[in-house]
């Protein structure tokens, strides 16, 4: 059994769990075709969806992981390592005897051969905290997709805009779960990305981040997609897609061209 085959198994089971188990393969498409260096994931849950990305980018040669949890969801959810361990044990997944969530995402790690590709962060993010990114791994990398996957109401959508658009690549893209299907939230998205187009920062926005926001923005635009679940009954069912790009007569990231 391939990685592939493997990862559509860890799916059915870890990624229904958290409603990941359609948009990882989303995921690890737009990996495989753009090729990121750098890819952030704020909220692992049980891994599906970090997984399907580290697994793209071991394909193409580039790119490395990070994913970032409390794994506080282990003591919310009742038995959710153990049974998430049985339930892929009796399906084949592979040999799994871990007793604690960081031995669960080591042994999926190598059974998928991904050790290189993949780093799990244990941290509580802090999204009030200014500079609380700064300590991270991946602070001083410039991101080429972050997929935020733990919060979503429009103080957070803000937050993670103000943590991270001064982090991001020239063309790039942030993904945050759940905010489209979130009224104040999708609201929030519009009237956002609306204002930074048009070369203005809204205050509660610049006032989330440390980093002058006016010339982050400067000859840049985003191209807002609200990914929505056609008559999924469930409460995580959307995601928001923020692609961000310089302002040029050609797609982003730059490709080849015919006809030029």
């Amino acid at each position: 059994m391939d990685e592939r085959a493997k990862l559509l198994l860890l799916g059915d089971v870890a990624g229904a769990v958290f409603g990941t188990e359609d948009f990882s393969l989303f995921l690890y498409s737009l990996v495989r075709m753009q090729a990121p260096v750098a890819i952030v994931e704020l909220g692992t849950g049980l891994g599906a969806s970090a997984f399907w990305m580290a697994l793209a980018a071991k394909q193409n040669g580039v790119g490395h992981v990070w994913t970032v949890d409390d794994l506080n969801q282990f003591e919310r959810y009742d038995g959710l390592l153990g049974k998430t361990i049985a339930h892929l044990r009796g399906i084949g997944f592979g040999p799994l005897e871990a007793t604690t969530p960081g031995q669960y995402f080591d042994e999926v790690s190598n059974l998928l051969g991904l050790r290189s590709q993949i780093s799990f962060v244990k941290e509580k993010i802090e999204l009030e905290e200014r500079l609380h990114f700064d300590r991270y791994p991946f602070a001083n990398e410039r991101i080429d997709l972050l997929f935020s996957d733990f919060k979503h109401g429009p103080d957070d959508v803000l937050s993670i805009l103000g943590h991270f658009l001064p982090r991001m690549s020239a063309a790039s893209s942030i993904f945050i779960d759940s905010a489209p299907t979130a009224w104040p939230s999708y609201l929030l998205l519009e009237q956002v990305v609306s204002h930074l187009n048009g070369g203005h920062i809204p205050a509660a926005l610049q006032d989330r981040t440390a980093i002058d926001l006016g010339p982050v923005m400067r000859n840049r635009r985003i191209v807002l997609v609200h990914v929505t679940e056609k008559d999924r009954k469930r409460a995580q069912n959307s995601t928001a897609w923020l692609k961000i790009e310089p302002i040029d007569v050609v797609p982003q990231p730059r490709a080849s061209m015919r006809g030029v």
